[in-house]
């Protein structure tokens, strides 16, 4: 809350994955967290869902998350104040991100054929 009891801050009043699109959890946070463990999650989740139709809105909101996400670590990554290393690295894991996130659409078109 900021001084006035009751009141937000325009950050506060943001929607998580808006703050989270614009790097606002810090450049560990966002990629560690948000990136990398719940990446594993979605990938487990995907990886048992025995149904197509299933699949593919699961997928798609996959997608869209990542795409929050990778838009996030590079946001945190121009904000970072650390060591230079890190921002650069991060960067370099959200461009092999968006590798990934556009081969996870390729599969999602493959889905939407056999569907």
């Amino acid at each position: 809350m900021s001084g006035i009891e009751g009141t937000k801050t325009s950050q506060e009043r943001k929607w998580f994955l808006a703050r989270l699109a614009d790097g606002d959890f810090g450049l560990a946070k966002t990629y560690w967290l948000f990136g990398v463990l719940a990446g594993i999650i979605i990938n487990f989740v995907v990886g048992i869902i025995p149904s197509l139709d299933v699949l593919a809105v699961v997928l798609t909101l996959a997608v869209v998350y990542q795409v929050v996400v990778l838009l996030g670590v590079w946001q945190a990554a121009n904000k970072y104040q650390g060591r230079p290393a890190w921002s650069i690295l991060a960067k370099i894991g959200a461009v092999l991100g968006w590798m990934g996130a556009l081969g996870s659409v390729g599969v999602l078109i493959e889905i939407l054929g056999y569907a």
